[in-house]
């Protein structure tokens, strides 16, 4: 069992990293063809604008989608190592705070090609901590689906700049869920 569980969570280590490359080519993909958009169009007009926001909804997709894919892949290591009900002795702590990891998941998240309508963005952040401190299961939960999206997909991509400790029943360590509030404040 403890062998397939580690095979399990390589796997997942490698189609997690697999899947912050989507991120990337996704970022790529969007910046080369707003470039060309620009390049074409250097003035703002009805058409450019029109082509810049499908522009932004196919990079929205392609997160959406990367997204979907660890969650498929992560849904099989917590079947694994399932999250206690209830209450433990001890919560799972980001190991070097919380302030830092908040800290690092805000300067992670970009925003700015949105033109988001607010100044600020409140959602929940929920994920597991697994009884060996891998963060799994990433959920946002806020009033913009794809806004929600660029925040999951951040998380993900500082999973590898830190570790969490996992929560204790009795001194074991053991799976647990972390929920945390949010709120970005955005760029104009």
């Amino acid at each position: 069992m403890k062998k397939l569980f580690a095979l399990a969570f390589i796997f997942s280590f490698v189609f997690g990293s697999a899947q912050i490359s989507e991120f990337q080519r996704a970022d790529s993909r969007y910046e080369r063809k707003k470039k060309a958009l620009y390049n074409k169009y250097p003035k703002p007009n009805d058409l450019r604008t029109k082509r810049e926001w499908l522009l932004t909804e196919d990079k929205i997709n392609a997160y959406k989608e990367a997204l979907d894919k660890i969650s498929e892949e992560e849904k099989k290591a917590i079947a694994n190592d399932p999250p206690i009900k209830n209450k433990v002795t001890k919560e799972a702590e980001y190991e070097t705070g919380k302030v830092s990891f908040l800290k690092m998941l805000y300067e992670a998240v970009d925003l700015d090609f949105l033109n988001y309508s607010s100044d600020t963005y409140r959602a929940t952040l929920s994920f597991i901590v697994d009884s060996k401190g891998n963060a799994l299961d990433a959920k946002i939960k806020g009033n913009n689906e794809d806004v929600n999206a660029f925040i999951q997909a951040a998380f993900y991509r500082i999973q590898d700049k830190g570790k969490w400790k996992p929560a204790e029943d009795k001194g074991k360590p053991v799976s647990s869920t972390v929920t945390i509030p949010l709120q970005l404040i955005l760029k104009k």
